[in-house]
Formats: C-alpha cells, structure tokens, sequence
C-alpha cells in the first residue's frame, strides 16, 4: 500500500511538472513569435514577388534553419529552469521527457509567427511544380 501511495504522489507530481513545461515553452514561443514578427516586420507581397524562385528558396530554408537553431537553444535553456516540486519524494524534474522535446515551443513559435505564416503560404501559393 505505502509504493502504491508513494506512485501516486510521484505520478501527480509528474502531470504537474508536464504542464509547468507546457506553459514554459508556450510562454517563451508567444515571446519569440512576437519578436520576430517585430523584427522581420509586414509581410510585403509585392515586394516578395520581385524576388526570384531561388532567392525565395533560400529566405524560406534560412528562416527555418534559424528556427531550429532557436529551438535547440530553447530546449537547452528550459532545462535550467528550475522546478519548485523538484526532488519532492525523490522526483527528478531532469527526467522527464517533455523537457528535452521542446515541441510546444516550435508550434507556438511557428504558429504565432505572422510574418512566417504569410511567407510561406505565399511560396506555397506561387510554387509551380509543373505537374500537368
């Protein structure tokens, strides 16, 4: 009965620690998107389609490149945030999984990015795959 008790405290201390990340990565994710749409500014359409296929290609695969960079910096940072419940009945906040996932953060930060979200749905929409 006392490792059953002990299980259920450990379990529910883990359920906690699950959300605390979760609401860690969305904080840092609605931060991060609202930088960079502050920093990449209004999505201009006429000024994107001056540009050519490549160049497009390229701007698109550099900003994804850069958001996996911050990703990993994230994961990497969150870690060292520390839990309040942390070693309460032995339990280890370093353990847990959803710690080194980090993929609340990407789809916050990918889905609060205005200025990303309007680039590539307009690559999307100009992408001529010639499939006829």
């Amino acid at each position: 009965m006392k490792h059953f008790i002990h299980d259920i405290i450990m379990r529910s201390i883990k359920i906690i620690d699950i959300g605390y990340i979760a609401g860690i990565y969305f904080i840092i994710g609605i931060l991060m998107a609202r930088f960079f749409d502050k920093l990449y500014g209004k999505f201009d359409k006429k000024k994107e389609q001056k540009k050519t296929f490549t160049t497009r290609t390229i701007e698109v695969i550099g900003m994804l490149w850069l958001i996996g960079v911050i990703s990993y910096f994230v994961r990497n940072l969150v870690e060292f945030i520390p839990a309040p419940y942390d070693h309460i009945y032995g339990y280890d906040h370093l353990k847990v999984k959803e710690l080194k996932n980090g993929a609340v953060f990407t789809f916050v930060f990918l889905y609060f990015q205005s200025y990303f979200k309007e680039k590539i749905q307009f690559y999307y929409d100009n992408l001529d795959l010639s499939l006829k």
